[in-house]
């Protein structure tokens, strides 16, 4: 066993926390080196995709691999430390880079990742005689709003296919099960009421958008009431990078941008751009006007500024007081977030 292979097993690599962290993506790859050991070795990390992940320790003054920690019986101090200081480095990088593998599917996981992202839920295993089986509560009443499984092909209806394949089955409106079902990753549910789920396979067949999209929905269809009247509109926390686009030339001269239309976004929702680092702070406080349809099958939002903050108004540290603790992708506000948004527009 490779000395790396516990850092890296059951890992899901998200590359937008690579990159923070200051890997440097060349022809697919991303590469990230530390020094070490007073500059005499390097960490070397490559990581290629969401799962393959390689790292070596480079010999600085002799300009070569480092074999020597690798080998069992090398035993001493100075060896000792070498062991221990890459170590170091490999779990924090991990710490900071990757998410558990939870389930069998990269899409699976994605999703997992998302919704941890998204509401602060984690999967339970409710059923004590089948503990494979998954399922994603609310939290505001703990009613299953999605249920992960493994089942043979031939379940779904798929006689030619054989094995098994990973399912996601969610809530739907009965009116959407014609259409729904007309997309060949999506199938009646299996083992659960055919007039209001459906199941999905989890095999990169349906796009991690739409995805995304019917686990909200089937979310918000099993939510309380009182939380179902004040989903619309719904504050979203968006990142903008400025050392890659310059947001800010383009809404102070416009007043308005097109914006790439990811997760559960509708017209009238409040999106709030948060400026990562090193600004860390969101910015601009925008409403969603329109909708588009661009490029073939891309979907557009047209946001319109309603306010622009400075950036000591709301900071990454208030954001955390507020339960968002970090902005890595699309997000939902917490309801204690929501309310604070609210009063500054009211402002």
């Amino acid at each position: 066993m490779l000395f790396e292979e516990p850092f890296f097993k059951d890992k899901i690599w998200q590359k937008e926390r690579l990159l923070d962290y200051g890997f440097k993506e060349k022809d697919g790859m991303l590469t990230f080196c530390q020094p070490f050991m007073e500059g005499r070795f390097e960490a070397r990390i490559q990581v290629i995709g969401d799962h393959q992940a390689s790292a070596q320790i480079w010999d600085l003054e002799m300009d070569e691999e480092y074999h020597t920690f690798r080998i069992q019986r090398a035993v001493g101090s100075f060896v000792g430390e070498v062991r221990e200081s890459y170590a170091a480095i490999l779990q924090q990088v991990v710490q900071h880079c990757t998410e558990n593998q939870i389930f069998q599917s990269a899409q699976g996981n994605r999703l997992i990742g998302y919704v941890k992202e998204q509401f602060q839920e984690s999967p339970d295993y409710p059923f004590t005689k089948a503990p494979e089986i998954a399922t994603l509560r609310h939290a505001a009443n703990q009613k299953w709003y999605a249920l992960v499984t493994q089942v043979p092909w031939t379940a779904l209806g798929e006689l030619t296919q054989a094995g098994c394949v990973e399912v996601m089955n969610v809530k739907v409106e009965a009116g959407q099960i014609k259409e729904l079902l007309a997309n060949p990753a999506i199938y009646p549910a299996y083992h659960m009421s055919k007039k209001t789920w459906v199941s999905i396979s989890l095999d990169d067949r349906l796009a991690d958008e739409m995805l995304f999209d019917l686990v909200n929905n089937s979310r918000n269809l099993v939510a309380p009431k009182s939380v179902q009247s004040s989903l619309y509109p719904r504050y979203w926390i968006i990142p903008a990078n400025p050392k890659r686009y310059d947001i800010d030339t383009e809404l102070r001269s416009k007043g308005k941008i097109l914006w790439f239309q990811k997760s559960n976004i509708k017209v009238n929702d409040v999106v709030c751009i948060y400026m990562t680092a090193p600004i860390q702070s969101i910015r601009y406080l925008c409403c969603v006007t329109e909708t588009y349809i661009l490029q073939g099958d891309k979907e557009y939002m047209q946001l319109e500024v309603l306010r622009e903050l400075t950036d000591a108004v709301f900071p990454l540290s208030q954001l955390k007081t507020l339960g968002v603790k970090a902005v890595r992708g699309p997000r939902l506000a917490t309801q204690e977030c929501c309310q604070a948004l609210e009063n500054i527009l009211k402002e």
